[in-house]
């Protein structure tokens, strides 16, 4: 449910505040470039605010030495640990709005990518999304984790403003790290004025502007390296051959970073001259928020109920679920949501997000809970359907030329079936062309065996979603 329908707010679509799911992470992270850029608001001296908590940690780190002296060095890592700030409901988690955030692994990852850093002489750099650059492990969340923590105190007066503004009741809540003071390099507690979050365990929303979102931070490893590319193609074509400059894994871009490091701030100064872009949301290019609408429409619209008595009515429920995806993309015009304006399939994040809002609808009528991307001990499985310990299923929702997955299908489904004691599990597979079709009949066999060598039972259904298909008329 989204934060607007909660609490009964008429959406007009061109309020400058996201409207965030309070049931389910959105997959956009806060970027510190943006607010950089433009600050506005409570936001007037963010950045600043951010330089200085870093400022801070940098000096840490430094004092810390090439011996890592325990009292600076386990000091830094204390203050860097920013948990997820599951108050703004952006980012990626099994299920809910609560995820694992900057942990101590996380905040080992950033003092030890800033300690490179000053190895080389950079005692605080204008931008601090630039640790992105100097070690592994550091990625879209952290560094959106981190600007919600050190911001936590804006984007609740933030928050306040706009509930004030529509209407919103809000109530008091203490935050034991709310705010960073750089004088005494610690953590204090502040108090915020925020809406409620029905579906979180005493936890607030706060609203984010929705100038300030992104699938990935403005200044990436991957921007960089682009950047790079263009500025010296020819030399790097050189050093590492025409496939490998264009297409590299993080450890070159690091080691990029890290012995030339003018090349980071002359990739700053040109981010900064040619500015960042928000995530369209009119567009949605990658399929992370109009699901929603589309499927909580669809549903609305074609009401189902189901009777549970035996392991076989649920296993239908699940293949009539299945079927009512497969006949909302083919038919019904769901196809246009897992597409891009030029004809381009979007990515299977996309297309599970899809199916995602249709089942869940269903699910939550038929009192079955439905666990996206839940790890059964063995690594994430897409989707969990039970109604208590006596009927349990999983889906893998797989594109037909993910041919990572499919190389490795008589391990992966068996495996998650296996360690969470399942006996019922279900591939559906997304077709978005011809070359897709042809794939299909291998991976046919391929899921038969499964199923015979196991004795699970282990099914599959196909999904054509074709760009554009036509129309029943003309066929």
């Amino acid at each position: 449910m989204l934060f607007s329908e909660y609490y009964g707010i008429e959406i007009a679509g061109d309020e400058p505040w996201f409207d965030p799911l309070l049931t389910l992470d959105t997959r956009l992270y806060v970027d510190p470039f943006l607010i950089f850029q433009n600050e506005f608001g409570p936001f007037v001296g963010a950045h600043e605010e951010l330089t200085a908590f870093y400022q801070s940690a940098y000096e840490l780190v430094a004092e810390a030495g090439t011996v890592k002296t325990p009292h600076f060095w386990n000091k830094a890592i204390r203050i860097l640990r920013t948990p997820e700030v599951a108050e703004l409901c952006l980012g990626v988690t099994a299920e809910g709005t609560r995820g694992a955030g900057a942990a101590a692994g996380k905040a080992k990852a950033i003092a030890s990518s800033i300690y490179k850093a000053v190895q080389f002489g950079i005692t605080n750099p204008k931008h601090f999304e630039t640790i992105q650059l100097f070690e592994k492990g550091i990625a879209e969340d952290t560094i959106s984790d981190a600007v919600g923590n050190i911001l936590r105190h804006r984007f609740a007066a933030y928050t306040k403003s706009v509930c004030d503004d529509v209407g919103v009741p809000t109530v008091s809540a203490p935050h034991i790290r709310g705010r960073y003071n750089v004088d005494n390099e610690r953590w204090e507690q502040i108090i915020c004025d925020a809406p409620m979050n029905p579906f979180g365990t005493n936890q607030q929303v706060f609203l984010c502007p929705k100038e300030y979102l992104r699938p990935m931070p403005s200044l990436n490893p991957d921007s960089f390296w682009g950047y790079c590319y263009d500025q010296g193609a020819e030399e790097l074509r050189t050093e590492l051959g025409e496939e490998i400059a264009r297409n590299v894994n993080k450890d070159l871009i690091l080691e990029k970073a890290l012995q030339d490091f003018d090349s980071v701030e002359e990739f700053v100064k040109h981010l900064e001259a040619v500015g960042g872009a928000p995530y369209d949301l009119e567009k949605d290019p990658k399929g992370l928020v109009k699901w929603y609408y589309a499927t909580r429409q669809f549903v609305a619209d074609n009401p189902r109920t189901f009777d549970f008595k035996t392991e076989g009515d649920f296993l239908a429920f699940i293949d009539e679920m299945i079927a009512t995806f497969k006949n909302y993309v083919e038919n019904q015009g769901g196809w246009d949501l897992i597409h891009n304006d030029d004809g381009k399939p979007k990515s299977e994040a996309a297309c599970q997000r899809l199916f995602l809002g249709i089942v869940r609808h269903y699910c939550k009528a038929n009192n079955i809970d439905i666990s996206p991307e839940v790890n059964v001990g063995r690594g994430p499985v897409d989707f969990k359907l039970s109604r208590g310990i006596e009927f349990r299923a999983l889906i893998e929702m797989k594109l037909a030329n993910n041919s990572k997955f499919w190389g490795g299908l008589k391990k992966q489904l068996p495996k998650y079936l296996e360690a969470d004691e399942v006996k019922a599990g279900r591939f559906l597979i997304v077709a978005f062309n011809e070359n897709d079709v042809m794939r299909l009949s291998k991976i046919y066999e391929q899921i038969a065996e499964v199923a015979v060598e196991t004795g699970y039972s282990i099914t599959h259904e196909v999904v054509d979603a074709v760009w554009k298909p036509p129309s029943a008329s003309k066929l």
